[in-house]
């Protein structure tokens, strides 16, 4: 339910509030100096020199005041805050951390509850009232049942809402609106139910509009009723046209050039229009698989005629009187789902109404507004010719045109506003002191001072705290810490906001995810969805927003999203990042002579010589990695151009991106260590942003190493340092890799490393750490059978027969069953058993068993087994051709013992002609041939 507070302070000051409304503060705090740089996802938020702000103060400090002043400032009597999860009551607030100055919350008591109650009797019909048309009342949900005893039928012609109640409850002036929108159907605080008791259940409610696609279609709300006007183009059946539910009272009213569906509205549920195949759906809860909260919605843009509504299917233009004001208004409808306004605007000629499809003008006496369809949407003009407002007219939402402050003026006339408003504000009396300080910096904000912006909101809070829980404050303080590059300080940004504003707060909201990483796909949609509304900001803010937007939607943009890259105006970003959607869009099997591949590159090379150093940095860095992927570029040959690229890449901001590309050519030649040279140094230079994850990259280099220094890839003769440094470069970079399956993989092949160098008990520690990681039974298996090994190393033979047993599964492959039936018998032979390991190794015809059955056979001198078991070794291991290694003469002189001792003269001739003329080193050459030639 909301509920209307009123503070008694000198000042009257008005909330509404909802009473399961939880605001927090993000975390932020202010600093001193020039802004620096953001990094927008390897985009560079280039700000120009502003005069050096002193910040006096930061938030949380501020807020840590004497508390008598704190409680006689942010919880005057007869005003209630809502409960936050983690916050104390004032009363009780001791300190406020540095870090988290969170909302101050406390609950309020039985009788405040009452009390509240009755200032929604005595305010509803009241304030609520302020600044609305003739005509209109509030209708504060809940209220109408304590006074009536009942539900209020929504049937007759009164009590209109404001306007702006069609996108959420709200308050009529936004930049003090704290309230969030009621929940039909769920009950409040003190009992009383949102909706109407008649709808006290709540279910889904929809009706079909049968409207043909080529017809247009306008929705609004206006009072206490939801309109819908269709042009009457084509004869329209409206037989089918009825309701239930909610929608029980709908009307119908045909007129020559229209007809106009007017339903009464029960209570102050959200409704939501959306456009199908056979017309359009008006329902009480979203379409299903549509996210209704990303919405196409209208932003008007200056032409030379006028103010231009855009659409992509205008319908005609109708004059109709409005059912609940009875006032004439300009309707534009739309053929297609082009969305509606977001806020109310106000001007001296004409009101722009919100809408949830199409444009309402509400034309002031006497009539001057003339609007008319154009192929693009429609052109509203006064008397045929421009707007007066143009300052303001082209913003549609209450978040740019009140929270932010912005105004469509050149330069000079924002840096005179600028000013002039500082002037007022060092002019201003105690009662308005801080709404003249906000102004400012409001005018600090359009201009692009954004450090001095910063410097006033931060006097500002200090001498009054309270406002720092306003909405319209928390979102300027958020756009501030944005463009100052205090990332951290920008979450404010995500929210929460009143339901009503939520959509209009979605593509800075989309900055702020941008600037701090974590879901750039996402991020380029909220920025693409809303990319005809920055095109609409002052020049002072487009020239820092729209290359680093530009690039962030080239770059990680789907297809639709990167169309709205047709409408940047040229420049040498606009050339860039649309040549980066090309690349984008090159298939990955396309060959290196494909056509697509060689003019992207030529374009690339084009821009490279681009005087802007980072448009250069950027072309050359996208160029080199197109080059390299497609093969026109060895990978030495790019880590060689990343490597030249680096100082470019610094003051660009893509220095994380540079170095992350050239690992990605270390990789591909294999060169792994100096893949990890890279990645270190990339990650040493990440900010607190999210930058692009590198821990794939540094778990493909550390397979690498891994895989390279496997006992059977080793080549003959590697020297112990080289395994000595894989084994500890796996060892720094293990912390990079969370835990998981790709972190047990690396933590086995560094086992295996260190049981080769004889470190057995570190050996037996990683491998125990690998295998809680595993979720495959198979790979859980393996790891057990590692760590078994290295327990039978240790010689703790009942540790390694847990090690296995704990690491069994049924239905394990055939190969690795045999491998731990390898390392079983193993222990049975360390254990002085080996009858039962000759069981357990059965006819495995590994090698490695070969070699276990053949020494239990040599031990017992039973030769000619042993000569079956060493044969097969010898076969897998000894090559037909080329030089053997010490191993393999090894292997075969032990062949020609084990046959001579058991008298196989076809073994000693078959071992012969496998040898040759191959020479053997040293004696073993001479013990060899004395032995193959005895009879």
């Amino acid at each position: 339910m909301a509920r209307v507070l009123v503070s008694k302070r000198k000042q009257p000051h008005l909330m509404i509030r909802h009473s399961n409304l939880k605001i927090g503060l993000r975390d932020f705090s202010f600093s001193s100096g020039l802004c620096g740089a953001l990094v927008l996802s390897g985009a560079m938020f280039a700000f120009s020199d502003f005069a050096n702000a002193q910040t006096t103060a930061t938030l949380s400090s501020l807020l840590n005041q004497d508390q008598d002043k704190i409680e006689r400032a942010s919880k005057p009597e007869g005003v209630t805050v809502s409960d936050h999860p983690k916050s104390k009551t004032l009363k009780n607030h001791k300190k406020i951390e540095h870090v988290a100055p969170h909302v101050l919350a406390g609950k309020a008591s039985e009788q405040n509850r009452n009390r509240e109650i009755k200032n929604n009797q005595d305010l509803s019909e009241d304030l609520l009232l302020k600044g609305l048309p003739e005509g209109w009342s509030a209708h504060v949900v809940g209220i109408n049942d304590i006074r009536k005893g009942g539900a209020q039928r929504a049937t007759e012609p009164s009590a209109a809402s404001d306007h702006s109640s069609l996108f959420g409850t709200k308050s009529k002036d936004t930049s003090t609106d704290n309230t969030q929108r009621s929940v039909p159907g769920q009950g409040s605080e003190n009992g009383l139910d949102n909706s109407d008791s008649t709808n006290s259940s709540f279910s889904s409610h929809r009706i079909l509009i049968p409207v043909p696609a080529n017809m247009g279609l306008a929705a609004y709300q206006s009072g206490r009723y939801f309109v819908i006007v269709v042009d009457n183009a084509e004869p329209m059946n409206t037989s089918a046209l009825r309701g239930d539910g909610i929608f029980a009272g709908l009307r119908v009213e045909t007129i020559a050039d229209a007809t106009i569906i007017t339903i009464p509205l029960v209570d102050t549920r959200q409704l939501y229009l959306s456009q199908q195949s056979n017309g359009w759906i008006l329902g009480d809860e979203p379409p299903p698989g549509n996210d209704y909260g990303d919405r196409r919605v209208i932003n008007p843009r200056l032409s030379n005629d006028g103010l231009l509504f855009p659409l992509r299917h205008p319908g005609r233009v109708l004059s109709i009187k409005d059912p609940a004001t009875g006032r004439t208004v300009l309707i534009g409808t739309s053929a297609s789902d082009d969305g509606g306004i977001l806020s109310l605007r106000r001007s001296h000629d004409y009101d722009v109404w919100p809408s949830l499809e199409g444009i309402i003008i509400d034309d002031h006496a006497p009539p001057t507004v003339e609007m008319k369809a154009t192929p693009e949407g429609d052109l509203l003009s006064i008397n045929g010719k421009n707007i007066p407002d143009p300052s303001e007219a082209v913003f549609a939402s209450d978040v740019d045109l009140k929270w932010l402050g912005l105004k469509n003026q050149t330069l000079d006339q924002l840096q005179e506003n600028y000013r002039a408003a500082v002037i007022a504000a060092a002019d201003s009396e105690p009662s308005d002191r801080f709404a003249k300080r906000l102004e400012a910096a409001k005018a600090a904000f359009g201009v692009g001072a954004f450090p001095d912006a910063r410097a006033i909101m931060t006097v500002a809070l200090e001498d009054d705290p309270e406002e720092a829980f306003r909405t319209d404050v928390r979102f300027l303080l958020g756009a501030i810490e944005l463009m100052c590059g205090n990332v951290d300080g920008a979450a404010l940004l995500d929210g929460p906001w009143p339901d009503g504003d939520k959509r209009a707060t979605q593509m800075w909201k989309g900055l702020y995810h941008a600037a701090a990483g974590g879901d750039d796909e996402e991020a380029a949609h909220l920025l693409a969805t809303d990319f005809d509304r920055l095109l609409n900001y002052p020049q002072s803010l487009k020239d820092v927003l729209l290359a680093p937007v530009t690039e962030h939607i080239a770059r990680y943009g789907k297809p639709e999203d990167r169309l709205v890259l047709d409408k940047v105006p040229e420049s040498s970003f606009a050339k860039l990042a649309r040549v980066l959607s090309r690349m984008r869009d090159i298939p990955s099997d396309a060959h290196k002579d494909d056509k697509a591949i060689t003019d992207v590159l030529t374009e690339f090379s084009d821009l490279a010589g681009d005087k802007d150093p980072t448009i250069s940095e950027k072309a050359v860095e996208a160029g080199t990695i197109l080059r390299l992927k497609s093969g026109l570029l060895s990978p030495e040959d790019a880590a060689l151009v990343f490597s030249q690229l680096l100082p470019d890449g610094r003051l660009s901001g893509r220095e994380v991106s540079v170095r992350m590309a050239q690992a990605d050519a270390y990789i591909r030649a294999k060169r792994w260590s100096d893949a990890l040279a890279a990645l270190d140094k990339a990650q040493r230079t990440l900010s607190s942003r999210s930058e692009p994850d590198i821990t794939p990259m540094v778990y493909q280099a550390l397979s690498g190493i891994a895989q390279e220094a496997n006992p059977t890839n080793l080549k003959s003769g590697q020297v112990q340092p080289s395994l000595i440094k894989d084994a500890a470069m796996l060892r720094a970079h293990l912390p990079d890799i969370p835990p998981g399956p790709q972190k047990a993989d690396v933590l086995m092949a560094y086992g295996k490393m260190l049981l080769n160098l004889g470190l057995t008990d570190e050996a037996s520690q990683a491998f125990s750490n690998s295998v809680p990681m595993f979720q495959d039974p198979v790979s859980k298996a393996i790891a057990g059978e590692g760590l078994a090994d290295s327990f039978i190393q240790r010689g703790m033979f009942d540790e390694a027969s847990e090690a296995l047993a704990n690491t069994n599964s049924p239905g394990l492959p055939k190969d690795v069953l045999e491998g731990r039936g390898r390392v079983a018998a193993r222990i049975a032979m360390s254990s002085g058993k080996p009858e039962v390991a000759l069981y357990l190794l059965g006819a495995d015809q590994n090698d490695i068993a070969a070699d276990m059955r053949a020494r239990i056979h040599e031990a017992r001198d039973e030769w000619s087994p042993a000569v079956s078991d060493v044969i097969l070794m010898v076969k897998k291991r000894v090559p037909e051709a080329g030089e053997l290694n010490i191993d393999q003469q090894l292997l075969c002189l032990r062949l020609a013992s084990d046959a001579s001792r058991a008298g196989d003269v076809g073994t000693l001739e078959w071992i012969s002609n496998r040898v040759g003329d191959r020479k053997f080193a040293g004696d073993t050459e001479r013990l060899f041939r004395l032995l193959v030639s005895s009879p």
